[in-house]
């Protein structure tokens, strides 16, 4: 923009002066018929230095009159600043890349109603403003800018106008003006590449930034730095300025997060305190909160780091920093730094975690899983990793997959976790086996039930050989196995393996955490009901609720389950009323600790449905149901085994209603889904295919 202005106003002023040479000096300029005043000096300072600028304004005094240079720099600078304040010829300033205030002090252009002066910097501090000086601030591309530029820049070259991939190269480079030119720059050098290919060697992490970028001698518009060295000054710059030595290690630490924002949680946290101080030279200063807020400050004064998230609810409690900063930031550290900051990061992260998975639809909860999974990415020397096993921040990272239902993006990461592990640690390392459990459970969620208790089975051996079988790891896969065995169908050894390990846990005694043999007892009642026990579990299960409201109180998760199973035998003895009545006051509270889209909300709200129609309101069921199957493969997936039971009950209840066409359609499909998802011998499946055989033959 400011090189545009110059350039605007020296044209203006060579064409006034050609105009007044061949009007032979009868023609006077109006100045309400160019927007531009008159202009007869442009001067252009590469600022980044308070000796270039004086040095810049020596050489601008013997320009304007012709004086030979003199040995006092500085006196002749002052001339020319003096010059400026006298002079009735327009002239305009054009200073640029002034690292801060600081740099002209003592050398403003004088304000004067025939000069103008434009400042550049990357400096948002806020004392620019002034009211003689107004401050714009000028940020990144718009993708359809990026667009725009990159397709005329190449086109001018006869390269390819491909918009997908336009638009890709644009958001790798963070629609960032200076590294779209030169990334342009690089592409018109090399016909032969693609920008396809082009985008591959970005993302490759063998290759730094100067690998991708052309030559000094080959940068465009008489650009001087190439993208990693062009933040260089600020970076030096904001160490040294307070808290001094503080910026560095605290962007080395940013640059490992997610580049749209991290919380302040974590870069306030204990941990970043601790890894800060340890970090600093001076090793009897104590860095506190305060001193990390001072740098970020500082950070955003020089445009390192930004304040927020597009759409979040406390944008100050979030710190952005560009991607390709945290690029040269991380290609300019060595090895060991960045081992020891990604260390201290997810350190940071674990502390500002909350408990639980309820935090994961806010802003912040969402930030710190993206923080997770770019440090994840970033972690390319196993710094996540020692003896013992993995850092906490990678289960929790897991555990967060599962709970919001990325059920591939959390296969992926637990698979890449047991490869890391079965490298550094051993194939039978605990935490080699409990990955696989963890992944078990995942390909189970997926449809894969008898391949998930099959790989339980085998992992369960193996615990027991070289852990014991009365070690957490054994007794938490026996669960497990137990669960998998009952979603399979397999009632009988669901309650076998549940038989089994409660006889541990007995054994066990007061080590043995209460509430976990009360969940183990509770699931065994509810797979005793599905064998036809249901006398026999019926008092179990009361006791279940008693103690489970005990321990953990009524409203807890694990109550309400165990109030679910509770209901479930009553119905299925033929005490439907009863049933309902439970399942009512559970769905009330249920909707208040879980919210409508929960998925033990939706599973009592089925329940509830199927206790009604059995007590002769089977419209209100079907109507139910039919709201239900959508939300079912929103919440579980399509083909999921709770999503298919609820399809299949509804098909049941669609039949008993009298709509038997709809009815035989419905289960039709239950029965191709549930082939390809289940297998043929799951128990949906098989009972699936008897409802529409028994109705195709009109029994």
């Amino acid at each position: 923009m400011a090189a545009d202005l110059a350039t605007a106003v020296l044209a203006t002023a060579r064409s006034r002066a050609a105009d007044s040479a061949s009007d032979s000096g009868t023609r006077q300029d109006s100045p309400a018929a160019s927007p531009m005043p008159s202009t007869d000096l442009v001067v252009w300072v590469t600022a980044d230095s308070t000796e270039h600028i004086v040095g810049s304004y020596a050489r601008a005094w013997r320009a304007v009159t012709g004086l030979r240079r003199s040995d006092d720099v500085d006196d002749e600078a002052a001339r020319f600043l003096s010059w400026l304040t006298t002079t009735p010829r327009g002239w305009l300033m054009v200073l640029d890349d002034v690292p801060d205030l600081g740099a002209l002090r003592d050398w403003w252009p004088p304000n004067t109603a025939v000069g103008r002066c434009v400042v550049t910097t990357r400096s948002s501090d806020a004392s620019w403003r002034t009211e003689h000086r107004a401050r714009l601030n000028v940020g990144r591309y718009s993708p359809a800018m990026s667009r725009r530029y990159l397709q005329r820049v190449l086109e001018q070259q006869g390269r390819e106008r491909d918009a997908d991939e336009l638009d890709k190269l644009a958001a790798d480079l963070g629609h960032l003006p200076l590294a779209l030119a030169q990334a342009a720059a690089y592409l018109c050098e090399d016909q032969s590449l693609t920008i396809a290919r082009y985008r591959a060697l970005l993302a490759d992490r063998t290759l730094q930034l100067a690998d991708v970028l052309p030559d000094v001698s080959s940068l465009p518009d008489a650009q001087q730095h190439i993208v990693a060295a062009a933040w260089h000054v600020s970076l030096q710059r904001a160490d040294q300025l307070a808290p001094v030595g503080l910026a560095h290690p605290l962007l080395l630490m940013l640059c490992l997060l997610d580049p749209h924002g991290v919380p302040m949680a974590a870069v306030a946290s204990s941990a970043s305190i601790q890894y800060l101080t340890a970090r600093l030279s001076d090793r009897h200063r104590q860095v506190s909160a305060h001193h990390i807020r001072q740098a970020l400050r500082v950070l955003r004064r020089l445009s390192l780091v930004y304040p927020g998230l597009p759409g979040a609810d406390e944008p100050d409690d979030l710190v952005g920093m560009h991607q390709l900063i945290q690029r040269a930031v991380r290609e300019a550290s060595e090895p060991a730094e960045l081992a020891t900051a990604v260390r201290a990061a997810a350190d940071s992260l674990e502390a500002a975690w909350p408990p639980g998975v309820g935090y994961a639809d806010t802003v912040v909860g969402r930030s710190l899983m993206s923080c997770a999974e770019h440090l994840v990415a970033q972690d390319t020397a196993n710094a996540l990793w020692n003896q013992r096993g993995p850092h906490s921040v990678l289960s929790l990272l897991g555990l967060q997959f599962q709970a919001t239902g990325r059920r591939e993006q959390g296969l992926r990461h637990y698979t890449s976790m047991l490869h890391t592990a079965r490298r550094l640690l051993g194939r039978n390392h605990p935490e080699a086996l409990f990955l696989r459990t963890d992944i078990a459970g995942m390909r189970a969620e997926g449809g894969d039930v008898a391949g998930a208790v099959a790989e339980l089975q085998e992992v369960l051996a193996l615990q027991c050989r070289h852990l014991g079988e009365d070690s957490a790891h054994a007794l938490t896969t026996l669960n497990n196995l137990a669960h998998w065995r009952g979603v399979m169908g397999d009632y009988a050894g669901a309650v076998t393996e549940y038989d089994r390990l409660l006889v541990t846990l007995q054994r066990l005694g007061a080590s043995w955490d209460e509430a976990d043999a009360l969940m183990t007892r509770r699931s065994r009642a509810y797979y005793m009901t599905q064998c036809g026990r249901e006398a026999e579990a019926l008092p179990e299960l009361r006791s279940v609720v008693e103690g489970t409201a005990r321990v953990s109180g009524p409203r807890h998760p694990r109550t309400m389950v165990a109030r679910n199973a509770l209901a479930s035998c009553l119905g299925q003895m033929g005490r439907n009323e009863e049933a309902a009545k439970i399942l009512t006051s559970l769905l009330t509270d249920q909707r208040m600790v879980h919210g409508e889209l929960h998925s033990e909300v939706l599973i009592t709200r089925s329940n509830l449905a199927q206790q009604r129609a059995r007590t002769g309101h089977i419209e209100d069921a079907v109507n139910e149901l039919t709201q239900l199957v959508p939300l079912f493969m929103k919440v579980f997936g399509p083909h999921q085994v709770r999503t298919l039971t609820c399809r299949s009950v509804l098909a049941e209840w669609t039949w008993r209603a009298g709509r038997k066409g709809s009815a035989r359609a419905q289960m039709a499909e239950v029965v191709d889904d549930a082939s390809r998802a289940l297998g043929l011998d799951h128990q949906v499946t098989s009972e699936a295919h008897l409802s529409l055989t028994r109705w195709s033959t009109g029994t």
